[in-house]
């Protein structure tokens, strides 16, 4: 009796190994076929939730040449202020930047745009407002008046026109406000960038 149940583990472990790997090798290639189209049609909003989409946004033949990240200004009810950043694979180490550097890349990139993905922007700003919070109650018991976002961005140049060797910094980031949050009000409120 025992014996069989270890099987019956083992094949539904091997059956739901077997089944991922053929949705993410069916769904991954770029010229995807009517096959690919029905997997993701189906079981798109899973692939997201577990992590296992892959855009080819950062691959040949067009990658991404935007370099973005967050920051937030934190205002304090005494007058007070300091920075939070949303984590960079550039400031990670180790096994964090190797298993999460690149979805918080592609989070604040794709995810954290000005003037879209309202809910987003407000699920990030309460958990950094959580985060805040649970730092302030152990120190300084300070209390969050409200939450200024900014998004630094920059493109990068096709290298055949500028060159930048690997690890030097490229270029400027320029720097716009994108989102406020009031966590005392419990509002959210975007911000216009026409100016």
């Amino acid at each position: 009796m025992v014996r069989y149940w270890e099987r019956a583990k083992l094949t539904v472990i091997s059956v739901f190994v077997a089944i991922h790997l053929m949705w993410i090798f069916t769904a991954s290639f770029p010229d995807r076929s009517e096959l690919g189209r029905r997997i993701l049609n189906t079981f798109g909003e899973y692939f997201d939730f577990v992590g296992l989409e892959q855009p080819w946004s950062m691959f040949a033949p067009n990658p991404m040449s935007l370099n973005s990240y967050v920051e937030v200004d934190i205002h304090f009810k005494d007058g007070s202020k300091e920075k939070w950043s949303l984590p960079r694979p550039t400031q990670m180490q180790g096994a964090d930047k190797v298993i999460g550097g690149d979805r918080y890349r592609k989070f604040t990139q794709e995810y954290l745009m000005p003037e879209k993905n309202e809910d987003i922007w407000f699920d990030v700003a309460r958990y950094v407002t959580r985060q805040v919070s649970k730092v302030e109650a152990a120190g300084k018991h300070r209390e969050i008046e409200r939450l200024q976002f900014f998004r630094y961005y920059n493109y990068v140049e096709d290298p055949k026109k500028v060159f930048v060797k690997h690890g030097e910094k490229n270029g400027e980031y320029k720097r716009e406000s994108v989102f406020f949050y009031y966590p005392a009000n419990k509002g959210k409120y975007e911000i216009s960038n026409n100016n």
